[in-house]
């Protein structure tokens, strides 16, 4: 058959295939007598409508078109979709059913979108219409099929992950991490209303890493990440311990402490700069303000004209 006879072939079979499967009444026959069983128990198909729009790649269009059904279930109160893949090429899709995974998910962000949820997900039913050469239907349907090792999949089936919960790990089992024990002591507890009654735990971890050879890069991202997070006097303690106990690491932290210092003492000026002019601007006398700050007047005159 010449490339443009299957063309024209391919074509009919996507008009006859949508002529029928898009008309209601055929639809619902179609799901009745093709659909788990299980699956038509749960659905009012006579809610059933046809979606707008398709999820198939432009560069497959000529090999695959596809049509969405969404029916409510009998519960009244959730839906599902219904996701009907009309296959029209000759040769079957050996990747199948991670293309439908990937058009499932489409037809799940769209109703994420549209009905602005986070949760209570419809579920997305799909079925192959297929009528290719080979019979019978020669490759997967199944995903876990396509996976090399079934045996990983199976233990950690796609949509599924593990968790490293560090708000419900005892501080204890960090310390047996070895040096991400850093890591996950910081993570743990950089939100700590008081940091500084977690400095021995951080110092803890700290000392771990570099019993264990941690690479000196890796200690200072934690350092500048801490610094960054925290005030200043929060982390006085924890520098101390680490310039007393770890010799390595004196000479860095002890750059690391007066980095602190001087960012403290430019937060103290600022802010006695900020209550000096809101004094200023609400009228206080300026020999008030020069007592209580130690000001000169011609300090707080410059201060003045920055208000200006």
């Amino acid at each position: 058959m010449s490339k443009n006879n299957i063309d024209n072939l391919i074509k009919k079979h996507d008009e006859l295939s949508k002529k029928f499967l898009t008309d209601i009444n055929m639809a619902r026959e179609f799901l009745e007598i093709h659909l788990d069983k299980s699956v038509v128990a749960k659905c009012d198909l006579n809610t059933l409508t046809v979606e707008s729009g398709s999820y198939i790649e432009d560069d497959l269009q000529k090999y695959f078109s596809d049509i969405v059904y969404k029916v409510d279930l009998l519960d009244k109160i959730n839906c599902a979709y219904i996701y009907m893949l009309i296959e029209h090429q000759s040769k079957a899709e050996t990747l199948m059913p991670l293309r439908i995974l990937r058009y499932q998910l489409s037809i799940l962000q769209k109703h994420i979108d549209e009905h602005k949820i986070d949760g209570n997900l419809p579920s997305v039913v799909p079925l192959v219409f297929y009528n290719g050469l080979k019979s019978p239907y020669p490759y997967a349907t199944d995903i876990r099929d396509l996976f090399a090792d079934v045996d990983i999949i199976d233990k950690m089936p796609l949509g599924t992950f593990g968790l490293v919960d560090l708000t419900v790990m005892s501080n204890d089992e960090i310390l047996k991490h070895g040096k991400l024990a850093l890591l996950e002591m910081v993570l743990k507890h950089i939100h700590v209303r008081d940091f500084r009654k977690v400095a021995e735990l951080i110092y803890n971890a700290v000392f771990i890493a570099y019993r264990d050879d941690i690479q000196k890069g890796l200690f200072d991202s934690a350092v500048a990440y801490l610094m960054k997070a925290r005030e200043a006097q929060e982390l006085q303690p924890l520098f101390e311990q680490i310039i007393t106990n770890i010799d390595n690491y004196k000479g860095d932290v002890m750059s690391y402490e007066e980095t602190l210092i001087q960012k403290g003492r430019q937060e103290g000026v600022q802010i006695a700069q900020n209550m000096v002019k809101e004094l200023l601007r609400s009228g206080v006398d300026d020999a008030i303000i020069a007592k209580a700050s130690l000001l000169t007047q011609k300090e707080l005159d410059e201060i003045k004209k920055c208000l200006n």
